[in-house]
């Protein structure tokens, strides 16, 4: 069955006025695949614009070729004669070994270096360097302009990067000549190798000659420190110094603060349990002395007081057992209290020791601090003297040690760079890829199409599915009716069928009398089961179908529910209340002399009413008559009232397809006095805000609001459709469906 019939859920309160918080659910797969059918022609656009984007690139671009060489940069290695290391770490500090590779490779991308490579290989006649000089030839010199265009053609094909976990250097360089980019890559390897080389020799050199000449005044300058060093220890009478340089005084120091704190921690302790017992709360002194008397005595009392109130209770105040209760009480509290005073006792008396103790330590501390006052400037200075002399002693010795090295290495300056694999010539180019710029123009126009999609979907407020209708508005669905479009297209017409269309020379639309068999008329007789079970005890006999606005399909719906009605042999009046712009009498083929307009003005009678089926004399049309000057006031008036009882009487069900609620307000006249009414709902027309409008305008005026009903649906989108490729399932060919003979057989 294609539309589902829904029970409603709840049952919506007749006073609620305003909207209801949607339901928002996490994009589900089913809610993708909507998606996708609803905006498959912007992914198949970009899918193909990403592709031909993809196939332009592979085969039009210009083939490159890059060559690589890897080296390796050992910065911990000596480079020199020894003294280099040391400067290094006197002026360099804490850098890393990644910051000084890092630093390394940018040396080996500098402008002196390229410009070095790009002389000495002529790269100013080949291509694609030659381009720069256009327009300006070259004559052995660089404009700024030129200078800059050949350093940012260089930069741009170059690639220096460092092998993950490893001191190797990779240096890539591409080109459309597989042999330039060879011999590029190799020179730039070799300018950078000269280049380290004689910025060493050169730092060391001039390192070498500095030092020779300062470490006859730094020899004399250590031997200074070590005699100031002794003589103001031998003054000031600095001895007993501890491993750290400290003196005893310190170290006493640190020792009494230390106890001293200690011991004010603890008589803050004590004296907080001291006030605690000076309260004489038992449970605030149980708390603090868990393990005394005091809580076996708290514990029997608790006992004793249960044991009282039972006994009260039972037996009244002068039974003897609770006098004995009485006495017990009294003579435990009498412990508690002697269990009271024994635990303040003991508390006071171990703060008044913590007080004592802490006056001690506070009184030495004092004494202390005293004599670290008088040692503490001596101290000082001979840290500072015993500081610059130890320094100066240890820059001698290793400076002395490096010069002596200098005097067997000298000339000798081996290099911390190490070529593992030179450039050679590439085999193939390495883009265009074909395979990998297709694949990326494809995922690219696959990613492009599902953010236009999901942007274009965000701005959409129109409702697609019966759940999102359900969703929104809080009301049941009462059935899904197909799109008649995509029906046809998908079944061929029977002989029998076609004949029947051509016969009754109703609109193709009326699928439940020219096709009943059909998807579409399926729909309008879940709809109708829908409407008779809403109220087992009592069918509705009064329907009343709106919408939002008009062209959403209200006349076609309600002459197919008309008709799904009067196959069941009841009596049905279809009424057409739209005294504006209604169209049944379009869809049935009828005049439009005679009907609701001209009844209510009384210029008609029995004449307005037409059975327009013959085959079904039980169906009656009452069209909307000539258009009214008040349509308004005619449908809100007592007469209309009076038809409506009138036709309580004369028919099982009367299907009201009522003007829209929003453009007027002739239906909010009518749906007081209807036992049910439900709105239509267009699917891909009808906006979210809408729907809501005209719930909320029905319930104000306590209309009996049973549900909805999605019209011209794409069932693609219903997510209870897609167990199958086929949405048609028992209707092939418009013939008898899952129980659909034996239904109608029945109803007739």
């Amino acid at each position: 069955m294609q539309g589902q019939a829904i029970t409603p859920k709840h049952e919506m309160p007749s006073g609620l006025i305003g909207n209801l918080p949607p339901e928002r659910s996490i994009l589900t797969p089913s809610d993708l695949r909507k998606i996708v059918l609803k905006r498959r022609w912007i992914f198949i656009s970009f899918i193909l614009l990403g592709t031909i984007l993809g196939l332009a690139v592979a085969f039009l671009s210009t083939p490159q070729y890059e060559a690589a060489a890897n080296i390796d940069i050992d910065l911990s290695r000596s480079t020199n004669i020894g003294i280099n290391n040391l400067i290094q770490q006197r002026l360099i500090g804490e850098d890393s070994a990644s910051e000084r590779l890092l630093t390394e490779i940018q040396i080996m991308r500098s402008d002196t270096v390229l410009l070095n490579v790009i002389h000495s290989l002529d790269l100013y006649h080949k291509k694609p360097f030659s381009n720069v000089f256009r327009k300006n030839p070259y004559t052995g010199t660089l404009t700024p302009a030129q200078r800059a265009a050949l350093l940012e053609a260089m930069s741009g094909n170059l690639k220096i990067m460092v092998l993950p976990g490893t001191n190797l250097v990779q240096v890539k360089f591409r080109n459309p000549d597989p042999k330039v980019a060879t011999s590029v890559t190799n020179a730039i390897v070799d300018a950078y190798m000269e280049r380290d080389l004689r910025a060493r020799y050169e730092g060391t050199s001039r390192i070498s000659n500095w030092l020779s000449g300062q470490l006859s005044a730094l020899k004399t300058q250590v031997q200074e420190a070590q005699q100031a060093v002794s003589k103001y220890q031998r003054d000031n009478n600095l001895v007993g110094m501890t491993v750290d340089g400290d003196s005893l005084v310190a170290e006493n120091l640190r020792t009494v603060s230390q106890q001293l704190a200690e011991a004010e921690a603890d008589r803050i302790v004590k004296e907080a349990r001291y006030k605690l017992a000076q309260t004489r709360n038992p449970e605030l002194l149980a708390s603090v002395a868990p393990g005394t008397t005091l809580t076996s005595l708290r514990q029997q009392q608790s006992e004793l007081m249960v044991e009282y109130a039972q006994l009260k209770a039972k037996y009244g105040s002068e039974w003897p057992k609770l006098k004995e209760a009485e006495k017990q009480l009294s003579t435990v509290q009498s412990n508690i209290d002697t269990e009271i005073n024994n635990l303040t006792n003991k508390f006071q008396e171990e703060y008044n020791a913590a007080v004592s103790t802490e006056n001690l330590l506070r009184s030495r501390l004092d004494q202390i601090k005293q004599e670290a006052y008088r040692t503490n400037a001596s101290e000082a200075e001979f840290d500072i003297l015993k500081h610059g002399a130890d320094s100066a002693s240890d820059l001698y010795d290793a400076l002395q040690t490096k010069l002596k090295e200098a005097g067997i290495t000298a000339g000798l300056n081996s290099n911390n760079i190490d070529v593992i694999d030179r450039a050679t010539e590439p085999a193939r180019p390495i883009s265009p890829k074909k395979r990998v710029d297709l694949g990326v123009g494809l995922a690219g126009g696959l990613l492009l199409g599902i953010l236009i999609a999901l942007v274009m979907e965000s701005l959409d407020d129109t409702l697609r599915t019966s759940e999102d209708v359900e969703a929104l508005s809080g009301l049941p669905s009462l059935a899904v009716i197909p799109h008649f479009g995509a029906q046809r297209k998908a079944a061929v017409l029977s002989p029998e069928t076609a004949a029947a269309v051509h016969k009754s020379g109703l609109p193709a639309e009326i699928v439940s009398y020219n096709e009943p068999h059909s998807i579409g008329a399926e729909g309008y007789r879940t709809l109708r089961s829908s409407i008779l079970l809403s109220s087992v005890d009592r069918e509705p006999r009064i329907i009343l179908m709106t919408s939002s606005y008009a062209a959403e399909g209200k006349s076609t719906c309600a002459a197919n529910l008309a008709i799904s009605f009067a196959r069941r042999n009841a009596r049905v009046l279809l009424v057409d209340t739209d005294l504006r712009k209604g169209t049944l009498h379009l869809k049935f083929k009828t005049s439009n002399r005679a009907g609701l307009s001209t009844l209510l003005a009384r210029e008609s009678g029995e004449e307005a009413y037409e059975h327009p089926l013959p085959d079904m004399p039980n169906l009656t049309v009452l069209t909307r008559g000539p258009i009214a000057p008040n349509p308004g006031e005619m449908l809100a008036s007592r007469s209309m009232e009076d038809l409506m009882l009138q036709w309580r009487m004369e028919y099982d069900h009367i299907i009201l397809d009522t003007s829209p609620v929003l453009p007027v307000a002739d239906t909010l006249s009518l749906a007081p006095h209807v036992d049910v009414v439900f709105v239509l709902v267009r699917a891909g027309v009808t906006r979210k805000k809408a729907l809501l409008k005209v719930r909320d305008q029905l319930l104000r005026v306590n209309a009996r609001l049973l549900g909805t009903v999605v019209n011209d649906v794409d069932l693609r989108l219903e997510n209870y459709y897609t167990y199958s490729k086929r949405y048609d399932y028992g209707y092939e060919g418009y013939g008898a469906g899952y129980g659909v003979q034996d239904v109608e057989k029945s109803e007739k």
